[in-house]
């Protein structure tokens, strides 16, 4: 957080970060006048292939974002060119602000499908607007969250580092996936940018070409140079010729400088064969204490073939697979309208539509203390702990949020209480969900009723 604010991770505003469809709507709703108070709820409608579970993140930002919201002359002016927008509706947006409110799931929390992350309650063309962005923060944090676990727990308690960058579907991508992959254990970045803003601690090793800078013959005196400018920790990059190679060239350069060998890296080539031929040569050597990372595309499932063969690995370095949730790339969150204010009460609403129905009304989801979660209304008392607080009032965060390091440690808690079945890495049970009474008898007398009516 930023003087008490919520931290966002971009300088833009994100105010016309929206679909058309939305300010089509609005225009609509506008003049039909229907902007009224709505309730809308954030959710995943099914957990990605190989989840047992998600981890709930990106609420800081989204609390960001609408705390921010607004649209610049710029922006009006161009939708004034579009040739669809009134000026009636140009001038409302030009002083829109959101002043809604917020329940939200905290930050680091395991969660299973269908229940959800947050809800927003507004005017209906705030909370109509808003609903692009949002999706698109929460389902992109929440995504990487979810896969940075597995990762995290496949490496067995060894250090897990953010090296996806240069992989990311562009640089904006880097601050979010290097606060959700820490949220979920992994102990840091090499995206430099996520250290200063973030305060995420951050390493590097070395690329090829520092090796190849010295000449064929040169890798022993691009080690010795490297260890010299960073006495203590030096890790070096050994496979740019072979890694035998390399290894040995890495001893030599450590006794031949007097600077302690803190790491080496390999990045090619059976992973597991050239760590066990490493550690030898190091603890023959009297290098025992000298950290051997692993990278090149890992993954849970690499790593956790890695250490299944007895890999001699001290921690692992994850680009590609992390930073784009390559195995499950999109997290299908969705915003849909959930209960709308008519004549001062909240009415439920729901969708019938084949294989995404909704669930009608304002819900709470309690936490049930064997495992796994009840999703209820909201004005529902039922045993265990209520997961969804508020966080927003008049368009103003009203919650004291956690700053990372406590965000972290509640995922790891939470982590901890998980059956084995729902956490383990290959075929997990996917954590428990179920509706109460009173919703399931809702969902089927409103759906009569709304059939009923359609017919």
């Amino acid at each position: 957080m930023t003087d008490g604010r919520p931290l966002p991770l971009s300088d833009a505003g994100y105010g016309l970060h929206c679909d058309q469809y939305e300010l089509t709507m609005a225009q609509a709703f506008l003049h039909g006048g229907l902007d009224g108070e709505v309730s809308f709820e954030l959710f995943v409608r099914s957990l990605p292939p190989s989840r047992g579970y998600l981890v709930a993140a990106g609420l800081e930002q989204a609390l960001a974002y609408l705390e921010g919201l607004r649209l610049e002359q710029a922006d009006l002016d161009w939708l004034a060119r579009q040739g669809i927008y009134r000026d009636d509706f140009i001038d409302h947006l030009a002083t829109l602000r959101f002043t809604g409110r917020v329940e939200a799931i905290a930050e680091g929390t395991v969660i299973g499908a269908e229940v959800p992350l947050l809800r927003v309650s507004a005017r209906r063309i705030e909370a109509t607007i808003v609903e692009s962005a949002l999706l698109a923060i929460v389902n992109h944090q929440t995504m990487i969250a979810s896969k940075a676990a597995r990762i995290v727990d496949a490496a067995a308690g060894r250090p897990v580092w953010d090296f996806s960058l240069r992989r990311l579907h562009g640089p904006d991508a880097a601050l979010g996936v290097a606060r959700a992959a820490y949220i979920a254990g992994a102990a840091g970045t090499a995206t430099a940018v996520a250290g200063r803003l973030l305060g995420i601690p951050t390493t590097g090793t070395m690329a090829h070409h520092y090796v190849l800078a010295f000449g064929p013959a040169g890798e022993r005196a691009a080690f010795e140079s490297f260890l010299s400018e960073y006495p203590g920790l030096a890790v070096l990059l050994v496979d740019t010729y072979d890694v035998e190679r390399g290894v040995a060239n890495a001893i030599a350069a450590s006794r031949a400088s007097g600077v302690s060998l803190a790491g080496i890296r390999i990045d090619s080539g059976d992973l597991a064969e050239n760590a066990r031929q490493a550690r030898r040569m190091l603890d023959a050597a009297g290098m025992h204490a000298t950290r051997i990372l692993a990278s090149n595309d890992l993954d849970e499932h690499r790593i956790t073939a890695l250490l299944g063969a007895g890999a001699p690995v001290d921690g692992f370095g994850v680009g590609t697979m992390l930073g784009t949730s390559a195995d499950a790339p999109a997290l299908g969150g969705v915003y849909k309208l959930v209960a709308q204010c008519e004549e001062g009460v909240d009415r439920p609403v729901m969708k019938l539509s084949t294989e995404k129905r909704t669930d009608p009304g304002i819900h709470q989801v309690f936490r049930e203390r064997g495992g796994g979660d009840v999703l209820a209304l909201a004005d529902e008392t039922l045993p265990g702990e209520p997961l969804l607080r508020r966080v927003m009032e008049g368009g103003r965060t009203c919650a004291a949020l956690p700053p990372l390091d406590a965000i972290r440690a509640h995922c790891l808690a939470e982590r901890e209480t998980l059956p084995a079945a729902v956490r383990r890495i290959e075929d997990p049970q996917a954590w428990p969900v179920r509706r109460s009474p009173r919703l399931l008898a809702l969902r089927d007398s409103l759906g009569d009723t709304v059939r009923e009516r359609t017919a």
